[in-house]
C-alpha cells in the first residue's frame, strides 16, 4: 500500500487554485514545457470529480494521502474547514495539513484549532505569497514555534517554480529554520530543485528534514533527478518521501514514473510507504 505525501484533490476550493486553472493549449511545439511533455489526460482533475479521484486512489493502491493545505494568495487559497470536511467524508483515507500564511491574522490560533481536529501538519508556500518571502523570514517564527510545540510537520514547498528568482528555492533558509527548530519535522516538496546537491547536503546535515522530490523525480529526464534516486537507495534511504503532487500528474502516471526509476526494492518500500509511516509515528 502507498502513502502519497502531497495531493491537492479536486474538491471545492482546490478547483479554484493555480493547479486546476486550465491554460489554453498551444499549437506551438516550441512552447511545450517539461511538465507537459508526455503528460496523459488526468481525468479526475479535468472533470473536477472527487469521486473519480477516490476511485483512482483505490485503483492505484493509495492507502492514504496528505491533503496539502494552501494559502498562497493569487496562487490559491483553500479554507482549512474544507480540508477537515473532506478528511471526515472519507475517514482513514486522508492526512490533513492546514494551509498557513504568516500575513493573515489569527494564523497561529487557527493552526492550534485544527491540530485539535486531527491535522498532522502545516503547508507553506513562501515564494508564492503576495510579497514573496524566504522561509527564514521572522514572520514565520510563530508558526514554526507552534508546529514544534504541537508536534506538527511543517511542509516548506521549494523549487524554481516558487518565487521571482532562483534564490527563493535555495536550501540555505530552510537549513537555518531546521537548525533553529531542531525538534520541528520539516518536509520539502519539490526538493529545492534545481539546487539538488545543496538540498541533499541539507538533509544530510539536518536529521529533521525529509525531501519530497515528487514530479522532479518521476517525470523522466528531469535534470539531476537521478541524484534523488541514489540518495533514496543509499545515504538518505529513510528521508526521501513519495508524493504525486496531484494534479501535476494523475496518481497512476505519477506512480508509474516513480516506480520506473532505478530504485532498489528496499527504497521503493521506504519511499512509497515506510518512511511516511515512520514520520507519522506509525512504525
Amino acid at each position: 500500500m502507498i502513502i502519497d505525501f502531497r495531493v491537492r484533490p479536486p474538491y471545492k476550493g482546490y478547483l479554484n487554485t493555480f493547479n486546476f486553472r486550465k491554460a489554453a493549449p498551444s499549437s506551438d511545439p516550441t512552447r511545450e514545457t517539461i511538465f507537459s511533455i508526455g503528460k496523459r489526460p488526468n481525468v479526475s482533475a479535468i472533470e473536477g470529480s472527487i469521486e473519480l479521484f477516490m476511485r483512482e486512489m483505490d485503483a492505484t493502491g493509495t492507502e492514504r494521502a496528505v491533503i496539502m493545505g494552501r494559502k498562497a494568495d493569487s496562487y490559491g487559497m483553500v479554507d482549512n474547514n474544507e480540508i477537515l470536511e473532506l478528511s471526515r467524508t472519507y475517514p482513514g483515507r486522508f492526512i490533513p495539513f492546514a494551509g498557513a500564511n504568516p500575513n493573515l491574522p489569527g494564523m497561529v490560533e487557527e493552526i492550534e484549532h485544527f491540530a485539535g481536529q486531527g491535522f498532522r501538519g502545516v503547508g507553506l508556500d513562501a515564494g508564492w505569497l503576495g510579497r514573496p518571502l524566504y522561509y527564514d523570514d521572522p514572520l514565520f517564527d510563530p508558526i514554526y514555534a507552534k508546529c514544534q510545540e504541537l508536534g506538527l510537520i511543517a511542509s516548506l514547498t521549494s523549487s524554481f517554480m516558487l518565487g521571482p528568482d532562483l534564490s527563493y528555492s535555495d536550501p540555505d533558509p530552510i537549513q537555518r529554520v531546521a537548525q533553529k527548530y531542531p525538534d520541528l519535522k520539516i518536509i520539502v516538496p519539490h526538493g529545492c530543485w534545481p539546487h539538488v546537491h545543496k538540498a541533499l547536503a541539507l538533509a544530510i546535515r539536518c536529521p529533521n528534514v525529509w525531501l519530497v522530490p515528487d514530479c522532479y523525480l518521476y517525470i523522466h529526464n528531469f535534470p539531476l533527478s537521478e541524484e534523488y534516486v541514489i540518495a533514496a537507495n543509499t545515504y538518505l534511504k529513510y528521508r526521501i518521501l513519495y508524493a504525486s503532487s496531484y494534479p501535476v500528474r494523475s496518481l497512476e502516471q505519477a506512480q508509474e514514473g516513480w516506480k520506473g526509476r532505478a530504485f532498489t526494492e528496499e527504497a521503493l518500500r521506504n519511499t512509497l510507504h515506510d518512511n511516511a509511516a515512520r514520520l507519522l509515528g506509525e512504525m
